[in-house]
């Protein structure tokens, strides 16, 4: 058996980039709210189911966030997983811009965190584990209310591009 070298094996963050982009992934909001009752989201495509018993999933966020110690310290937070026709929607959530939500229909949730409206489904939870993840931080959630809506397509971000899945 050959060994190889940490040395041989690294691999740059653009390439890493690169390749990952060729991987399909889902698109959503994660939701909290500020301690002044304010709601807050932003679009992440790092989401994924851990365990189904305990029910978990994660998510994760870069450590540069100024959101950052927002999440850490919430008492919960939603992912509001998101249609292919509210593209426009996630762009905005994945903007710089303050007041997210203004316009935005919503309401809140069992776990008092703020749901979109017409998004294809939502998940709830109350915190489980937060991880050092490199220049991310992985949230780990106990799920406690998922609710699927509608059968409309997903959005999907391929290649850099956010758009839909085609069947």
């Amino acid at each position: 058996m050959t060994m190889i070298s940490p040395s041989e094996t690294s691999v740059s963050a653009a390439d890493l980039r690169q390749v990952m982009s060729h991987y399909l992934t889902g698109v959503t909001i994660v939701t909290v709210m500020k301690p002044d009752g304010t709601p807050y989201g932003l679009t992440v495509n790092s989401f994924n189911s851990v365990s189904l018993d305990p029910p978990l999933i994660l998510w994760s966020l870069d450590n540069k966030s100024s959101q950052l110690s927002l999440f850490s310290n919430a008492a919960g937070f939603a992912v509001n997983i998101m249609a292919a026709d509210q593209s426009q929607l996630c762009r905005r959530f994945a903007s710089q811009e303050d007041d997210r939500f203004l316009g935005i229909d919503w309401v809140l949730g069992a776990c008092e965190q703020p749901l979109i409206s017409n998004a294809l489904a939502h998940i709830e939870c109350r915190p489980w584990q937060i991880y050092a993840g490199g220049d991310h931080t992985i949230f780990v959630g106990e799920v406690i209310s998922a609710q699927h809506f509608a059968d409309r397509p997903p959005a999907a971000f391929f290649k850099g591009q956010l758009g839909q899945y085609e069947s």
